[in-house]
């Protein structure tokens, strides 16, 4: 395989950048344009082989890191090397920051996994290359979802090319433990609650849980999903409104990621402090949870199906081993996320880009890929018979026009990076304080968006010197 990794981070910046990334950020966004006036006319650097496309992605879970694999191999197979850039991280923040940081430095590779509007910010800044013609000969307008198409065009131009659609608000179910404690696989939050009595009573975690920021807000905005509905739900994280935030259901959905979070902790001994006593459960991978719920050692998880695929890796089956349903409330929704590979303008690579661009949003590799990551293709035409039935049970309802289809706010896919992080940081604050009362949380929450309304613009990447 033809296939060389030339970076791996392990920075851990998926948590909500605190006050100095801000600043630094805002100097970034200051003293860019003087700096890049300066450097203009410089001296270009090195151009990389022809047919070499260094991709720049946060994909290194096992699972991850094999559909990558699979990716390249039939990049190859085009007379294309894929040379990795991997930087560690699942919400992506560590990979968005390298990427800002090399662009910066004239070092940009030519292929970045950038999603919703964050991609839409670097195309604004004139950095990525309009695919405009791999859609009108591959005909993406007819064969891919128009919820695809949108995400993938800015300004009426498209600027990315699609590979997976993941459903966030999905519960998972560790069949053998139910089935081995004689306990029914519930069907509602009363059931869940019965089911996690009998998990602890049984010496087993209920729950499945990261104090990790980007895990906590993807628990909270599918269970937000399930208390305000799609409507609502839209209101408050598509458009914004600012009294969208007043309603009761908002305050539910905290309360409920408290209650989640806390069957996932250990069981109070008799004779402890009474009173908010802060527990933490430490900001673990979402592998390490994946790997705990297929051992047995919790029941229940709530996350993106990309921990589908990960049970893969493990040896696990959909349907067969785990239950996969949606979060109580959201059962008729489709909480989406879509990963999407961005082509960088000036590379001196258009025509490579472009066959990878066409390669990506063909049948035959869009079937293999989200086999392996646990997304679903993002074409219509697709047969998904050879996908477990968790993964037929997502397209179908992905497919369905009637379905409720709603951007997820974590994943990039509703709110600019700045937004987006500020949120985060609001619901990971809560989650882990108890003295914070969830109307105290809400009251935060309504003030963030005020602020951020009034921003002419997001906050912008940098702009290569040319």
């Amino acid at each position: 395989m033809s296939y060389t990794t030339i970076h791996k981070s392990n920075t851990s910046a998926d948590a909500p950048p605190g006050r100095g990334g801000k600043i630094w950020r805002m100097g970034l966004a200051l003293l860019l344009p003087t700096m890049l006036v300066l450097e203009a006319g410089a001296a270009k650097p090195l151009a990389e082989p022809a047919a070499e496309l260094t991709v720049l992605h946060w994909w290194t879970s096992a699972s991850e890191r094999a559909a990558a694999d699979h990716v390249a191999a039939r990049m190859a197979e085009q007379g294309l090397r894929w040379v990795d850039g991997a930087v560690a991280g699942g919400g992506g923040g560590a990979a968005i920051k390298v990427l800002n940081e090399r662009t910066l430095r004239r070092m940009a590779p030519k292929v970045a996994q950038l999603n919703g509007q964050s991609m839409s910010e670097w195309a604004d800044m004139g950095l990525l290359l309009e695919l405009d013609g791999v859609a009108q000969r591959r005909n993406w307008s007819r064969t891919l979802f128009p919820q695809v198409m949108s995400q993938l065009t800015v300004r009426n131009h498209v600027v990315a090319a699609p590979l997976g659609i993941h459903r966030i608000n999905n519960l998972y179910l560790n069949k053998a433990v139910f089935a081995q404690q004689r306990i029914e696989l519930p069907q509602d939050w009363p059931g869940v609650l019965r089911a996690a009595k009998a998990l602890r009573a049984a010496g087993i975690t209920p729950v499945a849980f990261s104090d990790e920021p980007w895990q906590v807000a993807t628990v909270f905005e599918a269970l937000l999903l399930g208390e305000a509905g799609p409507a609502l739900y839209r209101r408050m994280m598509v458009e914004r409104e600012p009294q969208a935030f007043d309603d009761p259901a908002l305050e539910r959905s905290l309360r409920r990621l408290r209650d989640w979070r806390g069957l996932a902790l250990p069981a109070t001994p008799p004779g402890a402090a009474s009173g908010p006593q802060p527990v933490m459960l430490g900001e673990r991978p979402w592998t390490d949870l994946v790997a705990d719920f297929a051992a047995g050692r919790s029941a229940m998880l709530i996350t993106g199906d990309w921990a589908r695929g990960e049970l893969g890796s493990l040896g696990l089956e959909g349907g067969r081993d785990f239950d996969c349903r949606a979060v109580p409330g959201t059962a008729q929704a489709h909480l989406y996320s879509i990963d999407t590979l961005a082509m960088l303008a000036g590379s001196g690579a258009q025509a490579e880009q472009e066959k990878m661009a066409e390669l990506l949003g063909s049948a035959t590799l869009q079937l293999g890929y989200n086999r392996i990551k646990g997304s679903v293709p993002v074409r219509r035409d697709v047969p998904v018979d050879e996908l477990d039935p968790c993964a037929q049970q997502s397209f179908a309802l992905f497919a369905n026009p009637a379905t409720p289809r709603v951007p997820s706010l974590v994943h990039r896919m509703a709110f600019s990076e700045v937004g987006k992080n500020a949120i985060i940081e609001t619901v990971h604050r809560f989650a882990l304080d108890p003295a914070q009362t969830p109307a105290a949380a809400q009251r935060k929450l309504q003030g963030l968006l005020r602020a951020l309304a009034p921003q002419a613009a997001p906050t912008q990447p940098p702009r290569p010197a040319r």
